[in-house]
């Protein structure tokens, strides 16, 4: 199984991810830390976010065919990417799920002001141009709302992937 874990910077996509792979015996591939591994000081261009993004890709699919779940951890803000992400788990007869977390501004503003992680630079001034960039969802996604516990989360999200 594929969990594509979406949404703007400061919505909590890692929190529900790292929590999901517990729940499902799944690893989580995050383009933050994939993009501080490849990059000392990153620009966030096209080209390191294409490089970035097709890191992720070769992680999910080697661990997809050995049968293992995986949740990918982005903004996936373009329906190409999105895109990709079901033909990496399709190629491998694999369900694929998107779930895209959301939170009121004012929340992620102030999450985003106290954030102390290692692995992303997104600050209030990123997820703003985020926001102009990021394409609207053509197909079925799920929905979490991350001002609500992580745990009452988690309980949603499984319930629609194993109803689905």
């Amino acid at each position: 199984m594929l969990i594509v874990i979406t949404g703007l910077p400061g919505t909590g996509k890692t929190t529900i991810a790292e929590a999901l792979a517990e729940e499902l015996d799944a690893i989580v591939f995050s383009t933050d830390k994939i993009r501080k591994m490849i990059f000392k000081k990153p620009i966030y261009n096209e080209m390191d976010k294409k490089i970035v993004y097709n890191e992720l890709f070769l992680q999910a699919r080697s661990y997809l065919s050995r049968g293992k779940n995986v949740i990918l951890d982005g903004t996936f803000y373009s329906i190409e990417l999105r895109e990709n992400a079901k033909d990496v788990g399709r190629s491998l007869s694999n369900s694929v799920f998107f779930v895209y977390c959301s939170t009121p501004e004012e929340l992620l503003k102030e999450r985003l002001n106290m954030r102390k992680d290692k692995y992303s630079d997104a600050d209030y001034n990123v997820y703003l141009k985020m926001k102009k960039i990021f394409e609207e969802f053509q197909d079925d996604v799920i929905v979490v709302d991350t001002s609500k516990p992580v745990e009452a989360n988690i309980e949603v999200i499984k319930k629609l992937i194993y109803s689905i």
